[in-house]
Formats: C-alpha cells, structure tokens, sequence
C-alpha cells in the first residue's frame, strides 16, 4: 500500500476501535461477534505497519464495522446501588476500568498503614473506657484529644495513599509529544522544537487517558494555526525555530496542564468576522468562548490536520467531564496559551462552600478565578442587567440564588469571578463558607438532566453538598433576569436530610417553588397551613410510611399529584402505593433521565414536559 493509503488505513481503524471501546466503557456491552472482529483488527494494525500490507486489515475492518452496525447488543447497566435511595450514582463510572494496575509496595505500604489505623481505633476505643477513681480529669481530656488528632492524620494519611495508588505521572500523557511535533514540522514545512515541564507531577490515571487525545489536538493548533514558517518568523524578527512548550504543575490540589507557542496568535478581528457570518453571539472583550463552538474554525478550506473545528470542543468536553476548566489566552505575534485547570483526582475534588440565604452549595474551585469581598466592587446596573469590572473589562454579575431560580437573599457579601464555557461572570452570595475536599457523586438518572447540579458530595451524618455547574450560571447571567412568580409549589417529604436538600436543590433550578418536610406529620401539618400543587415522597419513612400518608391524603380528599420515590419497596410494596393513589412511582433502577422533572410537569400540565430541566 502507498504511505499516505497506509496512514489513512491505520488511521481508520484505530478510529473505529477508540469509537466501540468508548460504548464500552460507558457501560455498554457490545455483541459477542462484534468483541472478535475488535480483537481480529486490532490485531492486524501492527503487522499491517510492519509490512506495509493493508489487506487483512482492511477485510478485518470492514467485518467489524458490518458487525457494529447489525443492531449490536448494547444492554444498558443498571447503575449501581449507592446512598440517597439512589439518587446518586459513582462520578467515575463512566471512565473506570475493571482494574487497575498499582505498584506493589505501594499497595502493602498502604495495608500496613491501615492496620495501624486499627491500632489507634483499638487504643481511642480502650481510652474511652477507662475510669480511674481519683484520675485528673484534664490529664484524661488531654490524652482524649491527642488520641483523637492522631487518628485523624492516619485516616488522612490512609486516604492519600489510597488515592495516590491510582496515579501516574504526567510523562505517561505525554511522552510520544516530541515525536508527534516533530511529525507535524515535517508534515508542514516548520522548524518547531517542543519543552517539556513537570513531567514528574502525578494526576489520575483516569485523568490522564481523559486528556492524552485533547492534548494532542491542542499540539496541532499549536503547530498548524500558531507557529509560522520560518522564512515568515525571521521576517518578524523572530528565530526560524518555533517553540512549543508543554508543562504541568499543581497549585492547591489542582493541575494546571498548559501548552503554549511562541507564533502567530489568534486572529481576533477573523474570529469576530467569522462568528458573525455563522450568527454567533459575541460577547467582547473576551472572545475565546466562541473558539470552543462545535465546528468553529477560521480557516477556509480543511486540511489533513485541522479546518473542522473539533479540537477545542474535544478538549473543553474532556475537561469538564471532571468538573475543571480551560483558558485560551493570546496575543498577536506573541503566541497562544491553552490551559487546562484539573483535579489531580477523580475521587476527591476540591469544591468552595457558599451559602445562599440559609442554604449552601458547592461550586468546583478550578472554576474560581477569584474571590473578594462584595463591597470592594462596584456593580453597575444596565438594560440587560448587572455588571462588574474585572481585569480591565466588565462581566455579567448575578446573584447566585437568582440563578438557580430563588430570590435573592438580602445578606449578600461576598463574590466570586467563575470561569464559564461562556466566558467569566461574577457571582454574588451571602458568604464563602470554607474550602472542602469531598468525594463527588454524579446524578442518577432519575434526577439526571438537571441542568444546575452536577452532583453531590457527602459530608458525613446524612448531610450532602449540592454542586453546581458553573458552566450553568455563565449562561444564566447572560440572560435577561427570570420572573419567580407562578412558579408551581411543590411539598418534598422525606426523612433522610440528604434527600430533602438534593430533591429541593433539583426541583428549585427545574422551575419550581420547593418546601421540605421530614415526615408525615410535618407534611400534613404542611398541607394543611399552605396550598401545593404537587407532592413528592419517599416510600420508607418511620412511623407512618409514604402509602400510609398517601391513603391519608386522598381520604381527605387531596387531589394534588403525587410522585412516589423509593429505593426498597418489592412489588407488593408498589402495588400497595398504586392503590393508595399515587400518580407516579419511581424507583432507583428507572433509567430514564431527568423522570422526575420531567413527570412533575407532565402531570401539572407545563410545556416542554418532555424536555430536559
């Protein structure tokens, strides 16, 4: 085969093979015929490159795309049984894998470690017990408290190591760069030459597989839109030699992964001209979101390499996949800097705690630009709403409870700058409660789709943080603000804390006007002082159950709708509910995303019931 029929054919099937594994590890099961004729291609790619024959390959390929396409067993996974009566799934389930390989001796560091902990709990648990007459109490104390902090560093101890085990350093993402750059000089016609920086600093696997393609795409701006040849480089003055450097390095439980040049920079006057021809909003000074529109590109006709206008997108959709953020900053003649702002794990996050009024949220700190105090800002009032002065150039600003569709409370004091896939925006909210790493959760499908929240974090002793979507609140703010009258009332009743403020959090951004109940007789009394449109609650309460307040209600002649949620009940038990009168029941294998918005508005009869909230 030629050179350039041969790169094509290589190209093609590995672009199949990354595009059925994908379903793979999204929780798709592909057929059995479809599993060979993935083993058989990948198979033949490295002696079709070695000798230079495409034809098995080829014959390989098209067996295994005949058999993607005929209809392939794809069966959907359950999602798998967490807290919350499901409500929550694992952030990671859609990237893990079935395992993971770890060092060994790191493996038995942590064992040995874990056994110690054991010792503390043993000795904290022997301390508590003794009851020596005549013994100082403040000695006791003392002692108490020290046993108490050293128990607490071993667990943090214990929870370092573990998350450590699932690292690599980040010379496993890029270490093929140097011979890909060098590919694509040649292929152009540049002299580039590529640094490497912080090829020591560890991230998540998970992590790492996330961003090896989008860095790569990045590499390819760098070359092909950003340095130039080099007979126009020494024109401008500048080395005939373009530089391309590549580095990474954490600031406060973060990584920064930047890739920069020192070429042409973006064409700002073209990405305007551009934009406007395909009706894109532009929002100056900062244009660089319209840089990440799908198929956004400036160049007229496509090349080999680029011209589609995939990559940026490519890469803003890998990064927030794990909650980060990405920034492109550049100049004219000076370069462009792509920089992408990660969690070192996808385990743990770090989230900023704001409160709203009485309630707090979480938003994710690598999309925090800054944070100040609300009376050092000056906010000007325009006809499409509020704005503030940031680096020289005025951001939408909302207050975040506007956002997230409640009024605004009357204590706010504090702001925060948010990086947004629609640009930077402030936000406004009545205080900047601490900083927390928390494991984060994903949606589970019934509540899935809400556009606001991306997960919860748990905190311990029932209690959960709801995560917003910066990304949410950028587009909100640049909106004209949303009318909160007529917004339908809705009575949540369930005894665990969690659910209540997951449910609320869920319900409120979806549209809808929300009051908590922690049992029936909370409800009742509820429904007796206020009026409601509907009614949402869980099937397993103490005392009397949501069927036996469900009869209650409809014996009293309460003809509100009524959602049933429950994570336990056997098919007798959802029967039981039906009879009783339930208008929905929803458990946590329903797999149908967003259901429970999406059936409170069927049921009320609001437009777009079929639409995500």
């Amino acid at each position: 085969m030629g050179w350039e029929d041969g790169v094509k054919r290589l190209a093609q099937a590995g672009a199949a093979l990354e595009r059925l594994w994908r379903q793979v590890s999204e929780g798709d099961t592909p057929s059995t015929a479809t599993l060979v004729s993935m083993e058989a291609t990948a198979g033949r790619l490295l002696s079709a490159f070695d000798t230079g024959d495409d034809g098995d390959l080829r014959e390989a390929l098209v067996r295994m795309e005949a058999s993607a396409q005929e209809k392939p067993e794809l069966r959907a996974l359950r999602p798998p049984e967490t807290s919350l009566g499901g409500l929550l799934t694992s952030m990671t389930g859609a990237v893990l894998g079935e395992a993971t390989r770890v060092d060994t001796a790191a493996l038995y560091q942590l064992i040995n470690r874990i056994v110690e902990v054991a010792l503390d709990v043993d000795a904290l648990a022997d301390l508590s017990l003794v009851s020596i007459e005549g013994a100082d109490p403040s000695v006791f104390r003392r002692t108490f408290r020290n046993q108490l902090k050293k128990l607490s560093e071993s667990i943090q101890d214990v929870q370092n190591q573990a998350v450590a085990l699932a690292n690599v350093p980040f010379a496993d993402a890029v270490s093929t760069f140097p011979q890909f750059v060098r590919y694509l000089g040649r292929r152009m016609g540049k002299d580039v030459r590529i640094e490497m920086e912080g090829l020591d600093v560890q991230i998540d696997r998970q992590i790492v597989d996330l961003i090896r393609e989008p860095l790569r795409h990045l590499l390819v701006n760098a070359v092909d839109h950003g340095i130039e040849p080099p007979e126009v480089r020494i024109a401008k003055g500048k080395p005939p030699t373009g530089t391309i450097r590549v580095s990474a390095v954490v600031h406060d439980l973060r990584v920064e992964i930047s890739i920069s040049d020192d070429g042409a920079g973006v064409d700002w006057d073209r990405v305007a001209e551009v934009a406007d021809e395909r009706g894109i909003p532009l929002m100056p000074p900062d244009l660089s979101p319209v840089l990440f529109q799908p198929g956004f590109s400036t160049r007229i006709e496509k090349n080999d390499f680029s011209g589609a206008g995939d990559g940026l997108p490519l890469a803003r959709e890998a990064v927030e996949k794990v909650r980060g953020a990405i920034h492109i900053y550049s100049q004219r003649d000076a370069g462009t800097t792509a920089t992408l702002v990660l969690p070192l794990s996808m385990v743990l996050q770090n989230v900023v705690v704001v409160a709203v009024g009485n309630q707090f949220w979480g938003i994710p700190e690598a999309a925090i630009e800054a944070t100040m105090a609300l009376s050092a800002v000056e906010i000007e009032t325009t006809g499409i709403g509020k704005t503030v002065w940031f680096r020289s150039a005025p951001i939408p600003c909302i207050s975040l409870a506007q956002a997230i569709g409640s009024e605004p409370p009357g204590d706010e004091s504090e702001l925060l700058i948010i990086s947004t896939r629609s640009g930077l925006v402030a936000v406004t909210v009545s205080e900047i409660v601490d900083r927390r790493r928390v494991a984060v959760k994903s949606l589970g499908p019934i509540l899935e789709g809400v556009s606001h929240v991306t997960g919860a974090a748990m905190l311990g002793g029932g209690q959960i943080l709801v995560v917003l979507d910066p990304h949410f609140v950028g587009a909100v703010a640049r909106q004209r603000p949303r009318a909160l009258s007529d917004r339908p009332r809705i009575l949540v009743v369930d005894d665990s804390a969690g659910v209540r403020q997951l449910l609320s959090a869920t319900l409120t951004g979806a549209g809808f006007d929300v009051e908590v109940a922690s049992g029936a007789r909370e409800a009742v009394l509820a429904l007796a002082t206020n009026a409601f449109d509907g009614l949402v609650v869980d099937y397993s309460m103490p005392r009397s159950n949501g069927v036996e307040l469900v009869r209650a209600l409809r014996a009293a002649d309460i003809r509100i709708p009524i959602i049933m949620v429950s994570g336990v009940a056997s098919d007798e038990e959802k029967r039981a509910a039906w009879e009783a009168g339930v208008d929905a029941y929803l458990d946590k294998f329903d797999l149908r995303q967003g259901v429970l918005t999406q059936t409170l508005k069927r049921l009320l009869g609001i437009d777009n019931a079929a639409g995500t909230a």
